[in-house]
């Protein structure tokens, strides 16, 4: 499969190009280090991969198989992404489907992702195991319910506890199970996604720029966000085309240059590292609400969550 099967990409090249000039994969876009404010000149060939990010471990399977899953279902919303850019409107039906699950693969796919589950998961089970070893009678209904034997190591009272006190505990997790607890949440969003309500912005300019954190929630202040109560679902398409999901049926109304600045400054502000964008002097607004075109100006700590809604 050649050098390049090692690359793997964790933005699809198919919807990289919605973002080149051309909105074609060999087109070229602008790449911006949003923590350094460097850029670059880039194509969706050589942007958003990560060496061996999808490779399995296991030896009873091909190692590319989730690569060359993925690329089968990129394979098939090309056209999607492809017509809707053209035709810049709302997704039928079916459209709409397709792009749900591809959303809820991309929000998984991606190298954010990765902490963020592993914290939740940590958290998770420090709790139980806390719970788990309060009393010794606690511990035994542990192991009973678990199937493990009494006997087997790692089973005692005493040393377990004190082994979970001295603070040496912690989750050790490869790519294999990041790779399956992704896809297992994947199902949960979709589920999630097929309730909102959909709805489009347009940048007839096609001035919309996208990220390596693609799939972003907006919502009420100082609020654990997640699928089910964000406020919003925001997913860019393509430069021209932004999806809105929202709880309630929303009307998005024209977008102005300050709007499309305003969703330019979310991405960046919610990207983990890069920005993707057809010109290199796209817009964004400052703290002040001021339109900017100067990279370099920008400040992600400057920024917070509720400063971006004015």
């Amino acid at each position: 499969m050649g050098s390049n099967a090692r690359a793997h990409h964790y933005v699809p090249k198919c919807w990289l190009a919605g973002f080149t000039e051309s909105g074609e994969k060999d087109g070229r876009f602008w790449q911006t280090d949003i923590n350094t404010g460097n850029q670059w000149p880039s194509n969706p060939l050589n942007a958003g991969h990560q060496r061996d990010f999808y490779r399995i471990s296991d030896s009873r399977k091909d190692p590319l198989l989730i690569e060359g899953k993925l690329a089968e279902i990129e394979g098939a919303i090309a056209p999607i992404l492809q017509l809707l850019d053209k035709e810049r409107r709302l997704p039928n039906e079916d459209e709409l489907g397709s792009l749900i699950v591809f959303m809820a693969i991309q929000w998984i796919r991606v190298p954010a992702f990765r902490p963020f589950l592993f914290d939740f998961t940590n958290f998770y089970m420090r709790a139980n195991l806390s719970d788990a070893l309060r009393s010794e009678e606690s511990w035994e209904r542990t192991l009973l319910l678990a199937g493990i034997p009494a006997d087997t190591e790692g089973s005692d009272y005493q040393k377990m506890r004190k082994f979970f006190q001295s603070g040496e505990f912690s989750l050790n997790v490869g790519n294999d199970w990041y790779l399956k607890e992704g896809f297992t949440a994947a199902i949960t969003v979709i589920e999630s996604l097929e309730k909102r309500h959909w709805g489009v912005a347009i940048s007839d300019a096609g001035d919309f720029i996208a990220s390596d954190n693609p799939v972003v929630m907006d919502g009420a202040p100082r609020q654990t966000m997640g699928f089910e109560n964000a406020g919003v679902v925001i997913y860019p398409v393509s430069r021209h085309l932004v999806l809105y999901g929202t709880r309630i049926p929303v009307v998005i109304p024209p977008m102005t240059a300050n709007d499309v600045a305003r969703h330019n400054t979310f991405m960046m502000f919610t990207a983990s590292s890069y920005v993707y964008s057809h010109r290199p002097d796209f817009g964004w607004l400052d703290t002040d609400g001021n339109y900017q075109t100067d990279r370099r100006l920008f400040s992600k700590s400057a920024f917070t969550r509720d400063s971006l809604k004015s």
